[in-house]
């Protein structure tokens, strides 16, 4: 019953119908045309009576001197022993028409329908734990081959983002264990001890809080991915520059204590987005920025747009990162960036720092304009 089922079975009828009720209406239309044709025929337009009758040169007799009757009844016997014969032979024809039509059919399907086995059984192939392969169609630029490379950036897609969820699950549970080990062996520490003192269990208290503060960021990190990834509702239009100003004027005193210079570059760009969640954001590639910038150097935060993509960058002058093969070591911070960027179709790049140390994280963003490849290089350039 599959093989009834199948599409190439039903294109092979289907072909064969249409290929059969053309040819039987060519054939229908020819055998009108023929009795049309025969039955405004006289044979007294080719018979006339007292000629002789000649066989190879030889006089076989005369035609026999018919009234209109007997001319009549020969003509009307004439036309339907004619017409029988037409429409045996078209009944022929049309019984090795249908028989040709399915054959042909059924290899003209095989022929169309072979890229689309050949997707099916890759995609068998592939499974969610290995998305690294490709469905690679080779052919005409046709709608089967686009088929195929539209599933390949679909494959690609799921391939990063798995990677990335994988990343970033590894990348919460390993950051939130720490506080939480830190917590557990100081309390256990302060209650081993029955001669614990009271400045003692403060400090417990204070490592506690330092920790517990912790883990809220990175909750309300956690959070700011959530409301990214499912509150499309609540998408508005963003104004980087408004961000990026406000960002800026939140950390300018942690900055300042910390003696680090802050240089702000709010150029105009828009994106349509979640406003908390790309805070957050920036907030962590600031917050990165902050740890490993050297006293007496200099952070920048700019905001901009290049070739309709929007970018929100981050430069610092610390010891930078060691890439390897584009990858980037990812840590909780930097993966919920990725996560959020994820959420709006953005991504994530790092580059050396621009003036020749540290490192610049380039936050790609989307605009409604953005219609060109996603650039890849870093906007921030040594003013």
């Amino acid at each position: 019953m599959s093989f009834f089922k199948s599409i190439r079975f039903r294109l092979s009828v289907q072909y064969s119908a249409l290929v059969f009720g053309l040819g039987g209406a060519l054939l229908g239309l020819v055998y009108l045309a023929v009795q049309s044709w025969l039955r405004n025929q006289s044979m007294t337009r080719y018979v006339i009576s007292g000629d002789p009758v000649w066989i190879d040169s030889v006089l076989v007799g005369y035609v026999p001197n018919l009234n209109d009757h007997d001319l009549f009844m020969i003509e009307t016997v004439y036309n339907e022993i004619v017409l029988d014969e037409v429409a045996r032979f078209t009944a022929f024809g049309l019984a090795a028409l249908f028989l040709l039509s399915l054959v042909v059919g059924w290899f003209m399907s095989g022929r169309v329908l072979k890229p689309i086995a050949q997707i099916t059984r890759k995609a068998q192939e592939i499974e969610a734990s290995d998305l690294s392969q490709r469905i690679n169609l080779q052919g005409p630029d046709d709608e089967l081959t686009r088929l195929g490379a539209t599933i390949d950036m679909m494959l690609e897609r799921l391939d990063r983002a798995f990677g990335s969820q994988r990343r970033f699950l590894a990348d919460t549970s390993h950051d939130l264990r720490t506080p939480l080990a830190v917590i557990r062996s100081n309390i256990e520490v302060a209650l081993d001890d029955p001669e614990t003192r009271t400045e003692e269990w403060r400090e417990t208290a204070c490592i506690v809080k330092r920790n517990v503060e912790k883990m809220a960021e990175m909750i309300d990190g956690l959070l700011a991915v959530a409301r990214a990834e499912t509150a499309n509702t609540s998408t508005a239009q963003v104004h980087l520059d408004q961000l990026v100003t406000r960002k800026a004027r939140d950390y300018q005193p942690v900055i300042f204590e910390a003696g680090i210079h802050l240089s702000v570059e709010a150029g105009p760009a828009q994106v349509l987005g979640v406003e908390l969640a790309l805070e957050r954001a920036l907030a962590n590639l600031v917050d990165n920025a902050l740890k490993v910038a050297p006293v007496g150097s200099t952070i920048r935060i700019v905001s901009g747009s290049e070739s309709g993509w929007a970018y929100l960058g981050v430069d610092d002058s610390g010891p930078g990162l060691e890439l390897d093969d584009d990858e980037m070591p990812i840590g909780l911070g930097l993966s919920i960036v990725e996560r959020v960027l994820d959420a709006h179709g953005g991504r994530l790049m790092a580059f050396p720092g621009a003036s020749g140390a540290g490192a610049t994280m380039v936050m790609w963003l989307p605009t409604n304009a953005a219609k060109t490849p996603q650039p890849n290089n870093s906007p921030l350039t040594v003013v």
